[in-house]
């Protein structure tokens, strides 16, 4: 097993290294190397993605040396990131580089630099992911107790070893917090999630777990030095530099006989808020549907009332129903009968990973409700992801303005999710959206007939210094138009700013050619005869962005979809503008996220030069991407680098 994951860093660690008669020497350039050490994170970390999908990453390094010391990520020796210098404190040196998009396995490079820029010494961390972290815990069927050990085929699935800061390949049995570190030596069913889930979602997957055998929900939630809770509480402590998207718990039989319900639920609740204490936010939470107590236990009204307790601590929406596992009898169990077999170990796997896809994973709609009227939520007619906090943003219609605190969201079941300051977190369900919209005074019209008037006037055709008197007018005028509590006094002014600064404005001297005469490309006539950079212009299906607009060259770029609820799309080659060609050179960023019904997307442009980031971010998720054939090899790599992951689906 190590020989199997040790060949993959053979290649990385020949320079530097001389290997004589059983002996390492280290060469000059090794030995430089040795100044800079990456201290944090280690090889094999996992940082939790956030909703834009991407992580910022924490970095921590020792170094003795007066030279510069910065830090990026690169993949395959190609900078994901740009470089970022590292800030010296009183024992080590610490950066955060933000933003890097989920994928993996990265490589994190620190390096020293002098004062003309030279690199004088290097360190280099060879995997590091972005992708999906998730505690476990609970009692034995949670740590390494069945029947037998099971081992992820993908190396993207991490486990982490938290008593000693270090990350593994994640393969029974588990590395945990708790004094069952290995268990009985047997196995869990984390890694058959761990492949499932990087099945799925195409990104690197964490584990760091912190079960411990036969423990009660007492045991678990008591803080005491003597309780169970800080096993936990490590298992926490360690991960909150990488960020965490979910406790997985899976417990109950120890408590199905003898712990009375109430007493169950309250001590489970107190086990969750706890963790979410200490973890500094309301951490996703899933509780597992666990009764069987043991060889042969069948008191079924027991059993039925602890998996109704364990439901009943959950919402749907950050405290989720996890899997069953009472059913998995026979040839699922080991031969103890209590503990799985390593049957049931991948089976239990496999229904964790069905809850958390259906759970976390599924965009599930918010639409607007039909009696929302002068405005909308741009939300609305969205995909949302269960446990997201999401924000609300409100558009009134012209002479409206959004009712502040208004927004109510409501699930399918006629439950009302808690709205605080525009913000909620999303259920496992579809909800609808409504708001209020309020009429503005009358004398606002006034100053949005000025605004509008002032945008309409052809930049083109005036001096710099004047448009940019009358830009600062115009968005102070924005401002106080966006503020619904404004005086007709302050709406006035605004309004007579702009005004003024139209009247300021000095146009351009422009030389027009003599009759007959035909224009100079290049002059300002000559332009005016060609749609302007920057215009936007729909056709069909797309609305398009113009990139470029001269004799010589004109492009657009994809910029959106005019309705985002279509399943297939055409990018052709060229569109029409004005009568003249425009070929389709880019597809902007997020240009079709959020897409959820598109499947099928076919791209007949053969000139694209460059793919904005989450240009497919969330859409369909079979959706397919064809491209010319003789362009497969190069969009394929354009559409990775947008963050496109199941590549497979690119094809001629």
């Amino acid at each position: 097993m190590v020989a199997k994951y040790l060949r993959k860093g053979l290649a990385g660690v020949v320079t530097g290294v001389l290997l004589v008669a059983g002996m390492v020497i280290m060469t000059p350039s090794a030995k430089a190397a040795e100044d800079v050490n990456i201290t944090f994170p280690s090889d094999r970390g996992v940082f939790q993605r956030d909703a834009n999908n991407a992580a910022d990453i924490s970095v921590r390094a020792s170094y003795e040396g007066a030279d510069t010391l910065k830090v990026r990520v690169e993949e395959n020796g190609v900078a994901v990131s740009e470089w970022v210098a590292m800030q010296k404190g009183e024992n080590e040196y610490t950066a955060v580089i933000p933003g890097v998009k989920a994928g993996g396995w990265y490589q994190l490079v620190a390096a020293s630099f002098d004062s003309a820029g030279a690199e004088t010494s290097k360190a280099e961390i060879e995997h590091i992911g972005v992708g999906e972290v998730f505690i476990t815990g609970g009692q034995s069927n949670s740590i390494n107790f069945g029947g037998e050990k099971t081992e992820c085929e993908s190396d993207y699935v991490s486990a982490y070893d938290a008593k000693n800061d270090v990350w593994q390949h994640c393969e029974d049995s588990q590395p945990s917090t708790s004094d069952f570190n290995t268990g009985n030596g047997g196995g869990s069913p984390w890694p058959t999630l761990g492949d499932a889930l990087y099945d799925e979602l195409g990104v690197p997957i964490g584990f760091v777990a912190s079960g411990r055998g036969s423990a009660k929900i007492s045991e678990l939630a008591d803080t005491s030095e003597s309780g169970m809770y800080k096993y936990i509480k490590t298992a926490i402590d360690k991960i909150k530099p990488y960020g965490c998207k979910a406790f997985l718990m899976h417990q109950g039989e120890a408590d199905t006989n003898d712990t009375p319900n109430d007493e169950y639920l309250a001590d489970l609740k107190k086990l969750i808020e706890q963790a979410r204490t200490d973890m500094g936010y309301d951490i996703n939470w899933f509780v597992a549907q666990v009764s069987y107590a043991w060889n042969g236990y069948n008191n079924k009204e027991k059993m039925d009332a602890m998996k109704a307790t364990q439901r009943a601590a959950c919402n749907n929406y950050n405290i989720f129903v996890g899997p069953e596992t009472d059913d998995l009898q026979g040839e699922y169990r080991h031969t103890d009968n209590l503990h799985l077999s390593k049957l049931g170990l991948i089976e239990h796997g496999k229904r964790w990973a069905e809850v958390l896809m259906s759970k976390l994973y599924t965009a599930y709609s918010m639409e607007a409700e039909t009696s929302m009227v002068h405005g909308k939520i741009d939300q609305a007619g969205k995909g949302l992801f269960a446990g997201n906090t999401i924000k609300l943003t409100a558009t009134a219609d012209e002479g409206y303005y959004y009712v502040q605190g208004s927004a109510k969201v409501t699930t399918e079941s006629g439950e009302e999710l808690p709205v605080t300051d525009d913000s909620f977190v999303m259920c496992a369900e579809n909800v609808k959206v409504t708001a209020d919209f309020a009429a503005l005074p009358a004398y606002f019209a006034s100053l949005l007939q000025s605004i509008k008037a002032a945008e309409a006037i052809n930049q083109a055709e005036y001096e710099a210094a004047g448009l940019a008197v009358l830009k600062t007018a115009v968005d102070a005028g924005k401002k106080v138009y966006a503020n619904a509590s404004a005086t007709e006094t302050e709406t006035s002014k605004a309004k007579t700013d702009i005004d003024n600064a139209v009247k300021a404005l000095v146009k351009k001297a422009v030389q027009s050619p003599a009759p007959g005469a035909t224009p100079v490309p290049g002059t300002n006539v000559q332009k005016d005869l060609l749609p302007s950079k920057g215009k936007e212009i729909s056709v069909g299906n797309i609305r398009y962005v113009i990139t470029e607009s001269t004799d010589k060259k004109k492009t657009v770029s994809v910029l959106e979809l005019v309705k985002k609820n279509i399943t297939s799309v055409v990018i052709p080659k060229s569109i029409k503008i004005s009568g003249r060609t425009y070929n389709v050179t880019a597809i902007s960023k997020e240009a079709f996220k959020g897409a959820a019904k598109l499947k099928k997307i076919t791209i007949k442009a053969s000139g694209i030069k460059k793919i904005g980031k989450d240009a497919f971010a969330k859409i369909h998720s079979k959706a397919r991407i064809k491209v010319p054939s003789g362009k497969l090899k190069a969009y394929k790599r354009l559409i990775k680098k947008s963050g496109f992951k199941k590549i497979s689906a690119v094809r001629k």
